[in-house]
C-alpha cells in the first residue's frame, strides 16, 4: 500500500519510534516526582520546551505549552480569547475544523464573530479582510497553510495589517501544515499564539502545543495538579514531549532536502495528470504547499475514487480527516467551484519517503479508474 495521505498524519520516524519506546518502559517516572530519576524527567520536559522555541524562532521571555494535539491547542487558544466578551472576532472561513467549528459556537453563544472570504487560490481574501478588520476586532485567527488545498496564507503581512489598525489585537495562526515543511519563525511572522502537532511532522499522535509570545496572558484550559506552569493540567505525556522534540529536530533539519524533493512529486504529478484521457482539474495554485495537492475529477465521486484507489493499493484524502463524515466542503465552496465538481474533490499529500515511482504508478491506477468508473456510469 502506497500512503499519499501525509496531510492527515504521518509515519513516525524510526528513531522517534526509539525513543517512546524507551521512555514508555525504561524512563517512564512522573515528572511531578520528587526523587531524583523524576527531576530528570522534568527538566528534559523544560529542554525539549525551550528547544522547541528556538527552532521555531521565539525569543527570551516566549512560551510553549504541550497539549494532546493541535485541536486542544485551538481551543484552549479560543477559550482564552472569549474573555474579549465586547469585541469582535475575525476567522479565515478556511480554519481546519478545530477553529472554524468553535467560532461558529461561540457566535451560537452570542459572540460578535465574523468569517473572511478565501480567494481563488484558497488564500484568504485581503480586500475582504480588510474591510472587516474594523477597530473594534480584539482577535484573528487565520492558519498558516489550509490542509485542503495546502494555500500558503501571507501571515506576515496578515499580522502586521491587523496591529496597524489595533496593536492589541490578539493574532493566532494553526500552523500544523506549515511546521517541519516550510520554513518558520515566529519571532518575524509577528503572531501572538500559534499551533503545531507532532504526528503531521513524523512524531506520535497525542502531543500537540501552542506557542505563546511573551506578553500574552493565557487562562488554563484544563484544571487539575497545575502542570505546564498552571496553564494544562495532566500527567506529562513524557514519551511523547520528548518525541515531539526530536521529530521537529529531525523534520528542520532535512527541510530543504524534502521540500525540493516534495516540490519535485508535485511536479510530476501535475505532469501526468495533462497525459489522461480525462483530465482533472487542479485546485491548489503553483504558489502552495508541495506537500498537499488537491484536484477535481469533475461530474464523478470522489468518495467513490478513493475507495476504488484504495482496491488499487492507494490510500488518498478527500480533504480534512477532522470532518471526513460531513458532506460538502466548506473550503472548496468558498473558493466558488460548483456542487459538481466539488463531488469529485481529492486531495494527495506528500510525505518525504514517497517516490517518483509511486507518483507515476498512482497516476496510472487513478487513470485507470476514472475511464472505468465513468464506463459504468456513462458519465
Amino acid at each position: 500500500m502506497v500512503f499519499f495521505d501525509n496531510a492527515s498524519t504521518t509515519k513516525v520516524y524510526p528513531e522517534v519510534n526509539e525513543m517512546l519506546l524507551y521512555y514508555n518502559n525504561i524512563e517512564y517516572y512522573n515528572a511531578g516526582g520528587l526523587y531524583k530519576f523524576a527531576t530528570e524527567i522534568s527538566n528534559k520536559i523544560s529542554f525539549a520546551r525551550h528547544n522547541i522555541l528556538k527552532m521555531l524562532g521565539g525569543k527570551i521571555g516566549d512560551n510553549f505549552v504541550f497539549t494532546s494535539g493541535a485541536t486542544e491547542a485551538n481551543n484552549m487558544v479560543i477559550n482564552f480569547a472569549k474573555k474579549f466578551k465586547k469585541g469582535k472576532f475575525l476567522f479565515s472561513v478556511g480554519e481546519h475544523p478545530s477553529v472554524y467549528n468553535t467560532a461558529l459556537e461561540m457566535r451560537n453563544l452570542g459572540y460578535n464573530v465574523d468569517f473572511v472570504k478565501l480567494d481563488s487560490s484558497g488564500k484568504v481574501d485581503i480586500l475582504d479582510y480588510e474591510s472587516k478588520l474594523t477597530s473594534d476586532v480584539v482577535f484573528v485567527s487565520i492558519m498558516h497553510v489550509s490542509n485542503e488545498t495546502g494555500a500558503i496564507n501571507p501571515i506576515k503581512k496578515l499580522c502586521e495589517i491587523a496591529k496597524k489598525v489595533n496593536k492589541n489585537i490578539i493574532f493566532h495562526s494553526d500552523g500544523v501544515q506549515a511546521v517541519g515543511k516550510i520554513s518558520v519563525n515566529l519571532s518575524q511572522l509577528g503572531v501572538d499564539l500559534y499551533t503545531i502537532s507532532a504526528h503531521k511532522i513524523h512524531g506520535p499522535k497525542g502531543v500537540g502545543g501552542l506557542y505563546i509570545k511573551s506578553g500574552i496572558s493565557i487562562k488554563p484550559f484544563i484544571f487539575g495538579g497545575g502542570q505546564e506552569n498552571g496553564l494544562r493540567s495532566g500527567t506529562e505525556n513524557v514519551g511523547g514531549i520528548l518525541a515531539f522534540d526530536r521529530a521537529l529536530q529531525i523534520s528542520i533539519s532535512h527541510l530543504d532536502e524534502s521540500y525540493d524533493k516534495i516540490t519535485l512529486l508535485k511536479k510530476q504529478l501535475l505532469s501526468n495528470f495533462e497525459n489522461f484521457d480525462y483530465n482533472p482539474k487542479i485546485v491548489s495554485s503553483e504558489d502552495s504547499s508541495p506537500y498537499i495537492v488537491s484536484f477535481l475529477c469533475q461530474n464523478l465521486r470522489g468518495e467513490t475514487l478513493l475507495h476504488k484507489l484504495d482496491d488499487c493499493g492507494f490510500m488518498v484524502g478527500n480533504g480534512s480527516a477532522c470532518s471526513s463524515k460531513r458532506k460538502g466542503n466548506r473550503i472548496l465552496e468558498n473558493m466558488g467551484y460548483s456542487d459538481s465538481e466539488i463531488e469529485g474533490a481529492l486531495r494527495v499529500s506528500f510525505s518525504f519517503d514517497n517516490t517518483i515511482e509511486e507518483v507515476d504508478n498512482f497516476t496510472k491506477a487513478l487513470n485507470a479508474v476514472i475511464i472505468d468508473y465513468k464506463k459504468g456510469t456513462g458519465r
